[in-house]
């Protein structure tokens, strides 16, 4: 599995516009109660992905200020590894879809804006629902907010997705591989570092190769529990920088 072929696979991702539902207080008629913000958070989730009231999934929610505004934003993210399981039972190919790590649309991540509580429509991550999403937080187009970084697996493969809110719209500015192998006689490892950017405020990425102890599986579901230590061998892979006009990262090679 390369390192750049998971790029095209992520472009359709890369903008998703937030819907205008605002959840909070809301009065149900019937039972004249007044719903919570999860309660809120989770009928739109279930709304928007058609989850019905058998369906399991799991819900994490990460804070961070990711606006410049000073609120407190949200990134919700949802695993269907139950609805994954159930479409493989029904295609009659279990055993194949289970060796692909049942890959599929079965991972989201939806953004909640602080300061109006709209939530955004689910935004895709293509990977194996056996493992949930991580979200972690930094600057990184801008000194002023919090960027979202979403890790993410595709069997025995680890992936990065980085994700700026500018102007109401979550939009996928870089990703990348993290490791490869895992478990096998070749594995790969990489490491970001961050610095300062040159004629622009965000900063460039910098993509190192690494170095990570290997273990063997017995069982191969254990491969998606477990993410490796990296160690950096300080040999450069790659330079990442912003292009504010497009809103994205390129490369030197771009």
């Amino acid at each position: 599995m390369s390192f750049f072929l998971f790029g095209i696979l992520l472009l359709s991702c890369t903008i998703s516009k937030n819907d205008t539902e605002k959840p909070g207080k809301q009065d149900n008629p019937e039972e004249n109660v007044v719903m919570t913000m999860e309660d809120s958070i989770r009928r739109h989730v279930e709304s928007q992905l058609s989850i019905q009231g058998t369906e399991e999934y799991g819900l994490e929610m990460y804070e961070a200020e990711c606006t410049g505004d000073e609120s407190i934003d949200r990134v919700i993210t949802v695993n269907l590894l139950d609805r994954a399981l159930k479409e493989a039972i029904a295609s009659g190919d279990v055993a194949k879809r289970a060796e692909m790590g049942y890959m599929g649309l079965f991972n989201y991540i939806i953004f909640q804006d602080g300061a109006s509580g709209t939530l955004s429509k689910p935004i895709p991550i293509p990977s194996s629902p056996q493992a949930a999403l991580h979200v972690e937080f930094d600057h990184i187009v801008s000194n002023r907010y919090n960027d979202i970084m979403v890790d993410y697996r595709i069997r025995n493969s680890g992936f990065r997705a980085f994700f700026s809110v500018a102007n109401g719209h979550t939009i996928q500015v870089f990703q990348a591989q993290q490791f490869d192998g895992l478990g096998t006689d070749n594995p790969i490892g990489f490491i970001f570092e961050y610095r300062e950017g040159r004629g622009t405020l965000a900063k460039e990425i910098l993509v190192y190769k690494a170095t990570f102890e290997n273990p063997a599986f017995t069982d191969p579901d254990k491969v998606y529990s477990f993410t490796p230590e990296r160690t950096s061998t300080g040999e450069l892979e790659r330079r990442w920088f912003f292009r504010p006009k497009e809103y994205k990262y390129f490369t030197d090679q771009n």
